[in-house]
């Protein structure tokens, strides 16, 4: 196991994370030490326990949204019907086409 020097708000804290990890670990702690600093200079003094809780609670609002939205992209592949898959196939193919007629240009001149 190793050890991370953090700082959230001004304080330093000692964690301990698996090897390897230390990096992730301070880019995670520079992550929220970035909203509870922005939070509490919109919100003042309110006490840390609930500073950290209303970041806390933000981050995991921005993490459901991110989720959502990897749903309903999900979902999206799902909704293609044949035509534009079609549509599509026939965009690339015919966009290969096009490279390779200016290979083969390149490679006569």
């Amino acid at each position: 196991m190793s050890q991370v020097e953090i700082s959230i708000n001004g304080r330093d804290y000692r964690v301990t994370c698996e090897e390897g990890q230390e990096e992730r670990l301070t880019k995670l702690a520079n992550y929220l030490d970035s909203r509870v600093t922005s939070m509490s200079a919109d919100l003042g003094q309110i006490g840390d326990a609930r500073l950290m809780l209303l970041s806390a609670l933000t981050i995991c609002d921005e993490l459901f949204e991110v989720r959502e939205r990897a749903e309903d992209l999900e979902g999206a592949n799902e909704a293609l019907d044949d035509d534009t898959i079609g549509g599509a196939s026939r965009a690339i193919e015919a966009a290969a086409n096009r490279v390779k007629e200016i290979a083969d240009r390149l490679e006569d001149g």
